[in-house]
């Protein structure tokens, strides 16, 4: 199976879970809306284009999270429509310092395909990752083959549909973050039956729990469908 591989770095990321308002709590990792969002920005697509390709499921996607050194929290000041406190409010945020990501894109359009590594070698706007200025690097960008893995472990963060799992510590002297759960939209309602634009809310046929950690590997207690990058000895899971 011919994928493209990537690695980004940040120095300060945050992803919002969507579904915490006073405090902005982050994902450890970018999720799939988050990296298409990425994608379809450095190669100028519109962002009606975006909403497409998410519901016609266009691209597949893998996630490795490679290091976190940290994290911090900012508060955020910003306006409100009502008169107390002066119209402001402050929101308390989550973010993460200089965080490492390795990447998996498989493409089922060959034209897309080809548009997507090229904006990848060469981006048509800066690149960014969870708020606009939240700047990133992306390197190390390679297609390579990638066969279907004959066991029932991975390496990558998945979406949990109810299949059971356990989760091993790789390496004690390194920072480890257990698998955490959080809610994660993959779709999105953003056009009416006009094909009219709409305030975006998330599709609730299209929300499943994004299973995100650091330093583990997991172990399903059934198979699963998942492929091996035998040159970076990562296992991985599609979604």
């Amino acid at each position: 199976m011919k994928v493209i591989r990537f690695e980004i770095q940040g120095l300060i990321n945050s992803y919002r879970i969507p579904f915490f308002r006073t405090y902005h709590k982050s994902f450890l990792a970018p999720p799939k809306t988050t990296i298409i969002g990425m994608l379809c920005n450095i190669s100028l697509k519109p962002q009606k284009e975006f909403f497409e390709i998410l519901d016609k499921e266009v691209f597949e996607v893998s996630v490795v999270i490679n290091e976190i050194k940290g994290r911090v929290k900012d508060l955020w000041s910003y306006k409100t429509l009502e008169k107390k406190n002066m119209g402001k409010s402050v929101v308390r945020r989550d973010k993460l310092f200089s965080p490492k990501y390795t990447i998996y894109l498989k493409i089922k359009d060959e034209k897309l395909y080809k548009e997507i590594l090229e904006n990848l070698k060469s981006p048509k706007n800066t690149p960014s990752l969870g708020m606009d200025d939240e700047l990133i690097e992306i390197k190390n960008i390679k297609t390579l083959e990638m066969e279907e893995h004959d066991t029932n472990k991975i390496n990558s963060i998945f979406l949990d549909k109810n299949i059971s799992y356990k989760a091993y510590v790789k390496d004690l002297s390194k920072s480890i973050e257990l698998p955490t759960i959080n809610l994660a939209p993959t779709k999105f309602i953003a056009f009416d039956k006009k094909n009219k634009r709409i305030p975006k809310e998330s599709n609730k046929d299209f929300e499943f729990s994004q299973v995100e950690y650091l330093n583990c590997e997991i172990e399903f207690a059934k198979d699963i469908e998942s492929f091996v990058d035998v040159e970076l000895n990562n296992k991985v899971m599609f979604y």
